[in-house]
């Protein structure tokens, strides 16, 4: 081509000619265009609550009792059940999954509930969390009597402290006294000062990694860090100067390890156990938002994998219902607490802590245990292995804890001692299934995400907001919501073209090195709404 007609076809582009030089150059494809399809995403359906299967009668009537009366999802109030019965265990003991091993798991969860805010999440993670608040006001109760009985051993303690100080005094002020020196230096090495009395945490709503650190000190069991909100919780993490709180929230849900915070000005603390309950409520398009971020980066350590209770059920209607309670079922579950925050597990059947297994552990019966081998075997090399999302793959890894977590929780519930049986096992199998269900609901919300960004992008080209020939870059320019980068382009306009909106072409551009993808939309689309 020569000089001239360059400068022609520079100008023919420059009004609006591009498509009459592409033309020419025989770049442009004359497809037969097909019928747009609708562009749309189907979250899967949430996998129904089946109570029975999941819960012993007691939790059961509990659960379904105030679901109806609220009315709301079943669901909410059974997984925050079921993270406060682990929170009142948690550290105290563990399972012992293998015979052999020294593998220990402890009945911690990290969880939450999904949904929009009309689908009463705070109430029904109240109604289930109300009974760790009764606990500590109990706690708080007893703490009142524990300190008048310290304050009055501290002083005894002080007085006998001051005698014997006084004897030393006189005894180095005279001769030959070096008995009596001994002798008030033994009885001032026995003489022990009396411990500060503590309540018993055992949760709390809003505090620092430093601050839950100096409370797990007292509390060795651990406690559950609750956030009406969580998608708070989870954007601390990521904010500069706190790059530390990740790292104690992912040990904190082993629940078996320890952990050392350093701090200029505050000191050292060395947690021989950090173990954490979490559980909280958050929305589902600041949830798709998270997630999104996650899928699209370098940065999965495994934090959201690590929320294993958590649901998104289909919203329940609204409706006015004003009955009373169901007569002592809440009673029933009160006092499932109550035996659960002062039992002895060793009392109830468990093996006393030793150098090797750091705390007192169940073990499951034989049928437990052929049945946890049989499960552990399937998820390994048959649910893992078939999965193709990497988010939903690396969640399924972290089923075995939760397996042996819930076993536990339900055996210790139903007032069982001994080995945890096979109906612990096959209800905690049942969970595993369950939350399975919610968990690839939740993931799927990625992809939901990609095709929201592509039906918005479909409408402004329906609506003419680009001309023919754009290029992934030209999306990006225009700052739509959902593009942050060229890549996003990219990805939505991959769906369009295979819905049949778009059509890719390659073009030189009159440049050299590598072509340029450009779009043309179809015709039939021009003037329509995704």
């Amino acid at each position: 081509m020569t000089c001239a007609e360059n400068q022609v076809d520079e100008q023919i582009a420059g009004q609006g000619g591009r498509e009459a030089v592409l033309a020419r150059e025989k770049i442009i494809p004359q497809p037969q265009w097909p019928e747009p399809r609708e562009i749309k995403a189907d979250l899967p359906a949430a996998p129904k609550f089946d109570a029975s299967a999941l819960l012993p009668e007691v939790l059961s009537d509990f659960v379904m009792d105030e679901a109806e009366r609220m009315p709301c999802a079943p669901d909410y109030i059974a997984a925050a059940l079921l993270v406060a019965l682990g929170a009142a265990v948690g550290a105290k003991c563990a399972l012992k999954p293998k015979r052999r091993d020294t593998w220990l798991v402890t009945p911690n969860f990290y969880g939450g509930v999904v949904g929009d805010p009309s689908q009463r999440k705070t109430p029904a993670q109240n109604t289930a969390l109300q009974f760790l608040d009764r606990l500590e006001a109990k706690e708080s109760e007893r703490l009142e009597q524990r300190t008048r009985t310290y304050e009055a051993e501290l002083a005894a303690y002080e007085a006998h402290q001051a005698a014997l100080k006084a004897t030393m005094k006189q005894a180095a002020t005279g001769k030959g006294d070096s008995k009596k020196m001994d002798a008030a230096i033994a009885d001032l090495q026995t003489l022990a000062k009396p411990e500060q009395p503590r309540a018993r945490r055992f949760k709390s709503n809003d505090a620092t990694t430093e601050k839950i650190g100096d409370l797990l000190q007292h509390n060795p069991h651990g406690l559950l860090v609750f956030r009406d909100e969580l998608i708070g919780l989870l954007s601390s993490w990521d904010r500069e100067g706190r790059e530390g709180d990740r790292a104690f929230y992912l040990e904190g849900w082993n629940g078996t390890s320890s952990f050392s915070i350093d701090r200029i000005g505050r000191g050292s603390l060395f947690l021989k156990c950090l173990c954490l309950s979490v559980f909280g409520g958050i929305q589902p398009d600041l949830l798709e938002r998270y997630l999104s971020s996650i899928a699209h980066s370098m940065d999965n350590d495994g934090r959201i994998q690590r929320f294993q209770v958590l649901v998104f059920p289909e919203p329940v209607p609204w409706e006015w219902r004003d009955r009373p309670p169901n007569k002592g079922v809440r009673e029933a579950v009160r006092d499932v607490f109550d035996r659960l925050a002062g039992f002895d597990p060793v009392q109830d059947g468990a093996a006393p802590a030793s150098e090797f297994a750091k705390l007192p552990h169940f073990e499951f019966d034989d049928a437990a245990q052929a049945l946890f081998i049989e499960w552990s075997t399937t998820l390994h090399r048959d649910w893992m292995v078939r999965e193709t999302n990497p988010l939903m793959q690396q969640h399924l890894g972290k089923y075995d804890k939760l397996f042996c977590g819930i076993a536990l929780v339900l055996h210790l519930a139903g007032g069982n001692v001994g080995p945890v049986q096979v109906e612990s096992a096959l209800r905690a199998a049942a969970w595993c299934e369950y939350l399975a269900g919610h968990a690839r609901r939740i993931y799927e919300m990625v992809e939901a995400a990609r095709v929201s960004t592509a039906r918005m992008l479909g409408r402004r080209l329906a609506e003419g907001k680009l001309d023919d020939h754009f290029t992934a870059r030209d999306v990006w320019k225009k700052t739509w919501g959902g593009i942050k980068s060229t890549a996003d382009a990219e990805a939505a306009l991959a769906i369009l073209e295979d819905h049949g909106w778009i059509q890719s072409y390659e073009s030189q551009d009159h440049q050299p090195g590598r072509p340029t993808t450009r779009y043309i939309v179809n015709p039939s689309v021009r003037g329509g709404a995704a």
